[in-house]
């Protein structure tokens, strides 16, 4: 009798954790529902190669004098290996609410891994002949059209937003920091910094005169080891746009 009690109450043990993590699944998808697409994910991550092959005409089409076709490549690749619905990893962590415990690490999504808050500013741009253009009324041809549609997880839409954000925001910190006479690749540094750490992080950066801190980090990253993987990446990616 007391060994069937006990196996009774390891069965239910072993049955609600299963529910729980069930419900938890559920519950992250309808919070990030891009985590649906997590079982098709790994199978479109590519090489840079495949992802020049594959949108390297949309990088072109949607660069500006600022954010290049190379450094918007590098940019995908670095972040999500060309992987259009690219996710975070899950991760655990203490916390009284349980649907906190076992959940992505952030709410960063697409080739380009653009968060929620991001993505909220990011989707008013839009690129028009290689210029920035602001979200506006639907009748004026010099606006952006069906910008509510954007998705994260279309190379088109995360490719065109990401370099509308990040040459408004480049734009905007040169500015406030009177840094206009600073070179192009300090130009594609500072945006990078921004994609990672943040506009905050970046107007320190350009503060600096475009210079990172010993070991500087922004989340689980060590900045000066992004920026020299950018880097190297977007002189592979000038190699592969001069072949192709």
């Amino acid at each position: 009798m007391r060994a069937g009690w006990k196996g009774a109450v390891v069965w239910y043990c072993v049955l609600a954790v299963g529910v729980f993590f069930a419900v938890n699944w559920i519950y992250q998808v309808v919070r990030k529902p891009g985590e649906i697409l997590a079982p098709i994910s790994a199978s479109l991550l590519k090489s840079p190669d495949a992802t020049w092959q594959s949108y390297g005409p949309l990088f072109e089409k949607h660069s500006t004098d600022i954010i290049s076709p190379e450094f918007l490549a590098a940019l995908a690749q670095v972040e999500g290996s060309g992987n259009p619905i690219a996710r975070t990893y899950w991760r655990w962590r203490w916390s009284w609410n349980p649907f906190e415990v076992y959940r992505p690490a952030s709410s960063a999504l697409g080739m380009f891994q653009i968060t929620d808050g991001t993505f909220a500013e990011a989707r008013k741009y839009c690129i028009q002949d290689h210029q920035v253009v602001t979200d506006g009324p639907w009748h004026d041809p010099r606006s952006c059209w069906f910008n509510s549609f954007y998705s994260r997880t279309l190379a088109s839409h995360s490719i065109e937003m990401t370099a509308a954000y990040l040459h408004r925001r480049v734009i905007h910190t040169l500015d406030a920091h009177r840094s206009a006479r600073s070179t192009p690749a300090q130009q594609q540094k500072l945006a990078a910094v921004i994609h990672l750490c943040g506009p905050k992080r970046g107007e320190s950066f350009a503060r600096r005169g475009f210079r990172i801190t010993a070991d500087e980090r922004c989340g689980t990253h060590k900045l000066g080891r992004y920026l020299a993987r950018i880097e190297l990446m977007k002189k592979r990616f000038v190699r592969l746009r001069m072949t192709r």
